[in-house]
């Protein structure tokens, strides 16, 4: 367990000040909280949630949020899906790129979803299937959401504790901008460093692009056997 108050002393010791007002103290709880959400958008400070929903025969786009069709804390990304039908089968659903989905030339067939689209709106998001759903079917999802941020200065969230440094370098430099203070360069290095740590033991968990060789056909009159995949070149000199 993390409490901001003890996150944000930490910090403007950092910059120099022991004894934070109560302003300060205000205006770094903001500062804290969007750090927080910046970092969930970079992937960097999110939790992975299960949770199991319900698709509807015929409704093919569901909101997301707070107040939503499906009303749960709002994603900020989907990690992985499948559809569960009455007989208890399993159908993986693949996510899809906007290009991917605006790609897709029937969007209104009737048929077991095998694709998603998720739109990050706000304050709901979108899940968008590629097709009419055939059946009702049980939608479960691994989600990527923020961490929680701070209510008050004296609440507290459950956070790993490998983050508690990167926080505290990371918005010492926030508040000695916002304070005009003396910000020494033991404490950008050391928020860099710590922040890197992160990313780097996050890397494992992200997702690698799936590699694609349909791109040389499109929109040339050429397919993508004119492209080796061993030599990495294209046949008889094309160009992409």
């Amino acid at each position: 367990m993390a409490d901001a108050s003890g996150i944000i002393t930490a910090s403007f010791i950092k910059v120099g000040v022991d004894a934070p007002t109560t302003a300060q103290t205000a205006s770094a709880l903001i500062s804290l909280n969007d750090m927080i959400s910046s970092w969930g958008a970079e992937k960097l400070l999110y939790s992975v949630v299960s949770e199991g929903l319900s698709v509807v025969t015929g409704d093919y786009e569901y909101t997301i949020g707070t107040a939503g069709q499906w009303n749960t804390d709002r994603p900020i990304g989907v990690r992985s899906c499948f559809l569960r039908n009455s007989d208890n089968y399993d159908f993986p659903v693949r996510c899809l790129s906007s290009k991917d989905y605006n790609a897709t030339s029937n969007k209104s067939f009737t048929a077991r979803p095998t694709r998603l689209y998720f739109l990050p709106e706000y304050p709901l998001a979108k899940i968008i299937f590629d097709s009419s759903p055939d059946a009702d079917y049980d939608a479960y999802f691994e989600f990527y959401k923020n961490f929680t941020v701070f209510a008050s200065t004296t609440a507290t969230v459950t956070l790993p504790n490998e983050y508690l440094d990167a926080l505290v370098y990371n918005l010492a430099i926030s508040l000695g901008e916002d304070w005009d203070r003396q910000i020494g360069q033991t404490v950008i290095a050391n928020a860099v460093r710590t922040k890197n740590i992160i990313d780097s033991t996050l890397a494992s968990q992200k997702e690698v692009p799936k590699a694609r060789f349909d791109f040389y056909g499109l929109g040339t009159g050429r397919d993508s056997s004119d492209y080796n995949i061993v030599t990495d070149e294209l046949v008889d000199g094309g160009v992409f």
